[in-house]
């Protein structure tokens, strides 16, 4: 693990809301989305949003399945993981992308396994052999590590 990767402590990511922002060209997802999840709610169905993750407890979390969103654009540069989401991808060229993780971080076994079908609770496990760390450290990792991709807006719960 490189010193670099101290600058990502994922295994202290804080606990609470996410402050998820809004561009102007994100707004009116964003407004749809929060009509899904009221009508979702109205309907008995399981609805949260995306900025209450970050409250929930680890045993909520270790049954979430993460995804990497749909049309975001994932890149390895100078020793780096970035990332585009889906609303500036198509602008790669013209936004700067977003540094995910360094590329020698136990984030970037982690991040391979948020594949759609894996769950927290797995990735935590998997990460644990792969580095030789207790439970509670795996997943304090794995929660951070996913908390800040989907405060990146890189990636969501599968639904």
């Amino acid at each position: 693990m490189s010193k670099d990767s101290e600058s990502f402590p994922f295994g202290k990511f804080p606990r609470g809301n996410l402050a998820l922002g809004v561009s102007r060209r994100g707004f009116l997802t964003a407004l749809k989305t929060e009509v899904l999840v009221l009508g979702g709610k109205n309907e008995g169905g399981l609805a949260f949003k995306l900025s209450e993750l970050g409250s929930w407890s680890d045993q909520e979390l270790s049954e979430v399945i993460p995804q990497i969103k749909p049309g975001s654009v994932i890149q390895v540069q100078d020793g780096y993981v970035l990332g585009y989401h889906p609303e500036t991808a198509r602008e790669k060229f013209v936004s700067k992308p977003l540094i995910l993780f360094p590329l020698d971080s136990p984030a970037l076994y982690a991040y391979n396994l948020m594949n759609g079908f894996t769950t927290l609770d797995q990735v935590s496990s998997r990460l644990a052999d792969e580095t030789g760390w207790d439970t509670i450290q795996s997943f304090a990792y794995v929660r951070g590590l996913f908390l800040w991709l989907v405060w990146l807006g890189i990636c969501v719960p599968r639904y």
